[in-house]
């Protein structure tokens, strides 16, 4: 059996667990919504350079693109998420959460 120390120690790994995987869950997005723009950026310098009609640059722009906001709307309901478990726990100010996790600073 434990007793109240370990027990409350417990809790708050468990609290912090959960807190955090929603944040790995938006940093994983995050990551991968900087690489496409990069990616995307570069796919734009080359369609203006090239000759005649790039296909296959156009196409994989646009799956990226569409995987691009795929992304966008995942981080934005983890943030979510993670927003609505703060509040249960009865931290009613989120400025911090919205400065660390700043989804919309991200543009194609």
């Amino acid at each position: 059996m434990l007793d109240k120390s370990e027990l409350d120690e417990e809790l708050l790994r468990e609290i912090a667990g959960i807190g955090g995987g929603y944040g790995e869950k938006i940093e994983r997005c995050m990551g991968e919504m900087e690489r496409i723009v990069r990616a995307v950026g570069y796919l734009r310098k080359r369609i203006e350079r090239s000759r005649g009609t790039p296909k296959l640059s156009i196409r994989l722009s646009v799956r990226l693109r569409k995987r691009f906001w795929e992304l966008r709307e995942e981080a934005l309901r983890q943030r979510r998420f993670l927003i609505i478990y703060r509040e249960a726990l009865g931290l009613l100010k989120h400025r911090e959460v919205f400065e660390i996790y700043n989804v919309e600073r991200f543009t194609l």
